[in-house]
């Protein structure tokens, strides 16, 4: 693979060109992570209103119809709907792993099995989230590269 950086003061905005002669699966997931970058949400604490960038949240979930962005260390109330986000970032690396829960892969230490048929995800801040079985096909494909429906 051929990488080719140029910096120029006078673009106004940053462009990304990806040339191949075919798109596989290991470039959609390259494609993923460079969507992403162009992506904030919006969050809350208390009355302060947070731009956070989108490879700084590891998940989000929902409880007592509320949503929250959880960065390493910070939590976050957002006004959306869980369901509006994942709407938002089906071409991104953040895919649902149970009713309530939508996961950032890109920070994803390991899965390993759980009881009951469903899979534990560990992050690397150490976090632990359950993946239900309804939802294991949907990471798999998810972390290899391939279409989310």
């Amino acid at each position: 693979m051929k990488l080719t950086i140029q910096q120029d003061p006078a673009v106004p905005e940053t462009e990304v060109i990806l040339r191949c002669p075919a798109l596989d699966a290991r470039l959609e997931s390259l494609i993923a992570h460079i969507r992403q970058y162009s992506f904030v949400l919006v969050g809350y604490q208390e009355q302060r209103e947070f731009h956070l960038p989108l490879e700084s949240i590891y998940y989000a979930d929902s409880t007592d119809s509320k949503t929250f962005l959880y960065q390493e260390q910070a939590v976050y109330q957002c006004r959306e709907t869980l369901a509006t986000l994942e709407e938002k970032l089906r071409q991104t690396t953040f895919v649902r792993i149970s009713k309530n829960c939508i996961i950032n892969t890109a920070v994803l230490h390991h899965v390993e099995p759980h009881f009951n048929h469903r899979l534990k995800a560990v992050l690397k801040n150490g976090e632990q989230l359950i993946i239900t079985r309804n939802y294991i096909d949907t990471l798999r494909r998810k972390l290899k590269g391939g279409a989310v429906s």
